[in-house]
């Protein structure tokens, strides 16, 4: 049986088969004869009990998965998860593959648990001490010099309590991922210098805001941090070295003040909503950043500074919006990028009031978001497109309207052509989504017509609509040199 397993694991390995007799005749094992880096790479996809099978082999293959440098403890079998008995034969099992690999290094560890859930009113079984057995993985890890380690625990008992900060304490550790509920993250000593590259905190608690600014003094080489944390109220990270930063802060999150600064800083995408902007403020100092995401509220102080080398923008407000001058404000900052994502809500705060003159010279590419054309945006999408007259690729996609009595029918392709638009003189690509009324189509029309250099226009229309929008666009081709794509949703 063994011999067999061993050629079966010979062929796989040798590749062999192609234009020879398809078996492996003289049963060599040719993966033990792989060196070792090549064969650690090739262990490095397999989750542990595939690397379970492999150790059972040979000798040589139990040696190389001992001490292969990249662990995957997940995907385990249903059988082994879903009983306390079962669960305790698995921990134990790994617990002894772990004392087997000694002080090997492991350049890897990646772990998936899941508490055993139980009823409420159930007896406390014998799962309750897995928070200690897991905490001892990691205490492995990091004495193995663990490079990276990506962590992700499910907890259901709320009153456990799951501390792994001594990672942080870990020299050689370069990447961190750490998603686990019911834990709280304590700041390291500042006399501590960490070698962190990538830091990502999902669903735990800081104990303090010491936290940051361990980050700021201590992790000198950081480059990218994504935050999605609790009990915490203000997040203040300056760390010239952080290129990416990311946060996810919902409405039942502690945090009142966001402020970021770093010379590096190319990347920011920022999901925050709350219930009140009072109390709320966002300062970032990143004169580099070229690509930002802002999704949720708008804070009564937001501070961006001086954004020069934007080059996409993705601005998507909720409909709460109460100052219409913090959305100038915010625009204003961002006017320097070329490609401009902007959702219903933004275009209707800050594109009513005509008073206020063009900005976005440099916008070439402009994404709207909508829920419909109905009468009361279209007003709103001529001052978008008078403040951007260097448009050359327009995308506006649209889902139908909660509302199946809005009003969509209010402007026809003259209105369009009394605002005597500039942006048509540039506009080359085009992409319109559909829903019902005819302000869309009539757009649509006035795109088609009068944007002389148009190379290409996609119109996307739901199926009901597919003959009457295609009639209606194809009278206006005839005098376009576009070419006309029209597809159903």
């Amino acid at each position: 049986m063994e011999m067999k397993q061993r050629r079966k694991i010979g062929d796989i390995a040798s590749c062999e088969g192609v234009g020879g007799s398809g078996g492996n005749e003289s049963g060599i094992d040719r993966f033990s004869d792989l060196p070792d880096q090549v064969a650690h790479h090739i262990l490095s996809f397999l989750a542990l009990p595939d690397l379970s099978r492999v150790c059972c082999v040979s000798k040589r293959c139990g040696e190389l998965c001992i001490s292969a440098p990249s662990l995957n403890f997940d995907e385990f079998s249903s059988d082994s998860m879903s009983t306390c008995s079962g669960r305790l034969k698995l921990l134990t099992y790994l617990e002894r593959f772990l004392f087997r690999r000694g002080d090997n290094k492991i350049q890897s560890f990646r772990v998936r648990w899941e508490s055993h859930s139980m009823d409420v009113d159930a007896t406390p079984c014998i799962c309750d001490n897995e928070c200690y057995r897991l905490s001892t993985w990691i205490q492995n890890a990091v004495r193995c010099n663990v490079e990276v380690l990506d962590l992700k625990i499910t907890l259901y008992n709320t009153e456990l309590v799951f501390s792994p900060s001594c990672v942080f304490l870990c020299a050689p550790l370069k990447s961190l991922v750490v998603d686990m509920n019911y834990t709280v993250l304590r700041t390291p000593s500042s006399a501590f210098s960490s070698n962190l590259k990538y830091l990502q905190l999902t669903n735990v608690y800081i104990e303090d805001e010491e936290f940051f600014k361990w980050i700021s003094c201590s992790c000198k080489c950081i480059g990218d941090l994504h935050l999605s944390v609790l009990g915490i109220e203000n997040v203040t990270i300056f760390r010239s070295s952080l290129e990416r930063f990311s946060l996810i802060c919902g409405p039942r999150d502690d945090m009142c003040h966001l402020n970021i600064s770093s010379e590096k800083l190319v990347d920011i995408d920022l999901y925050w909503t709350f219930d009140s902007p009072s109390n709320k403020s966002l300062t970032i100092d990143a004169p580099n950043l070229k690509c930002f995401k802002w999704i949720g509220n708008l804070m009564k102080y937001p501070n961006l500074g001086k954004l020069e080398c934007l080059e996409t923008v993705a601005f998507y407000l909720k409909p709460e919006v109460e100052d219409l001058n913090k959305v100038h404000e915010v625009l204003w900052s961002l006017r320097r990028a070329p490609a401009l994502l902007l959702n219903e809500v933004v275009i209707k705060a800050s594109f009513r009031d005509v008073s206020v003159p063009a900005s976005m010279y440099d916008t070439s590419y402009l994404c709207i978001l909508i829920e419909s054309f109905v009468d009361e945006l279209v007003p709103a999408l001529v001052c978008v497109f008078r403040r951007t007259p260097n448009l050359s690729l327009l995308c506006i996609k649209s889902k139908p309207p909660h509302d199946p009595q809005s009003n969509t029918f209010g402007f026809n392709m003259e209105y369009w052509k009394l605002q005597d638009l500039a942006f048509t003189n540039q506009l080359k690509h085009v992409t319109i989504e559909l829903c019902s009324g005819s302000n869309g189509i009539e757009l649509a029309k006035y795109m088609l017509k009068y944007a002389v250099n148009m190379q290409r226009m996609v119109v996307i229309c739901l199926p009901v609509d597919l003959k009457k929008v295609t009639r209606k666009l194809k009278k206006i081709k005839i005098i376009s040199n576009a070419v006309l794509v029209i597809q159903k949703k």
